[in-house]
């Protein structure tokens, strides 16, 4: 065994000597370096703080580690992606809320795609999401709502799970205060196995998201979950949203870089969930009072600018 000891000690002195050298600015969480070996996730930047006039959260806001390390922005680079990633981190949607539908939702898809916007992954062979967002709106149906809009949406959280390692949030991935929360929403309850899952998502739901800046407890996955198995009938409130980095399903098949839905059209950043007293979707309108905050959101906190109070 002694002839080894030479070669290990080189071994020691190399990684020693590895270890020791600049590694590059990052913000990386202690989950962050564990998961350091997977290079498929670039490092969590530091590009400066987040700031914004509005809370949606009232009292219950509370202050995570990304707000001191990733701006409106993220570590965006192209200017589709700043645009973009400007109305992920949008907490400042305001007013009456629109109640949006499903059928809604496909409406304003078809409105979009009859606009011919170029969007979509580029790893799908599409151009990502335009610069020029206002676009995006040009050929919409009268009176319909549009990004920017404060929604509600009546229905079931089918699916909730971690978001995934993007521009908006620095790529502060896996770590959980630092992500979006992902959801699927639809209008019944389903139940999604492997062999289904796709396919009933893809023909059934849409996407909400919670980001992590400001994020009430309220909207963390711990508190989303219990909704979840637990099929109850919610009311999800925030900004209306269109995710140019994505393409909807074709029928019951999505892209292979794409998430499984009807349709790009999102809530995101979602600023309320509710939860529904009665156990029908008839006696769960949005204008009912049979709703109750989840967790510690204020169903009484209003949308707009500081202290709650509602803009216009």
């Amino acid at each position: 065994m002694r002839r080894f000891l030479p070669f290990a000690t080189f071994l020691s002195v190399a990684i020693l000597s590895y270890t020791a050298l600049p590694q590059g600015k990052t913000n990386a969480t202690a989950s962050q370096k564990k998961g350091a070996a997977h290079p498929a996730h670039p490092a969590c930047t530091n590009t400066g703080p987040f700031t914004t006039t509005c809370n949606p959260f009232g009292a219950d806001k509370k202050a995570h580690a990304v707000d001191k390390t990733c701006t409106m922005t993220g570590d965006a680079k192209s200017a589709g992606d700043q645009e973009q990633d400007k109305q992920k981190n949008n907490l400042c949607s305001a007013g009456t809320p629109h109640v949006i539908a499903i059928s809604d939702l496909k409406t304003l898809q078809a409105d979009v795609d009859k606009s011919g916007v170029n969007y979509g992954n580029v790893s799908e062979g599409h151009q990502g999401p335009p610069a020029d967002r206002a676009t995006l709106f040009t050929k919409l149906s009268p009176g319909s709502a549009k990004e920017g809009d404060l929604v509600s949406f009546v229905g079931y959280i089918v699916e909730a799970k971690p978001g995934s390692s993007e521009t908006s949030t620095c790529h502060c991935f896996p770590d959980p205060p630092s992500i979006d929360v992902h959801m699927a929403l639809a209008e019944k309850p389903l139940t999604l196995t492997k062999a289904t899952k796709d396919a009933k998502l893809c023909t059934n739901s849409f996407v909400a998201e919670s980001i992590p800046h400001l994020r009430p407890t309220a909207l963390e996955l711990t508190s989303i979950q219990p909704l979840v198995s637990g099929k109850k009938i919610v009311k999800v409130t925030g900004q209306l949203f269109f995710d140019g980095s994505h393409r909807p399903c074709k029928g019951t098949t999505r892209g292979s870089s794409d998430p499984a839905r009807l349709t790009v059209w999102e809530i995101h950043p979602v600023y309320k969930i509710e939860v529904c007293t009665k156990n029908s979707i008839g006696e769960c309108t949005a204008d009912s009072a049979n709703w109750q905050p989840t967790g510690n959101t204020k169903t009484t906190g209003g949308h707009g600018r500081k202290g709650g109070k509602k803009k216009g």
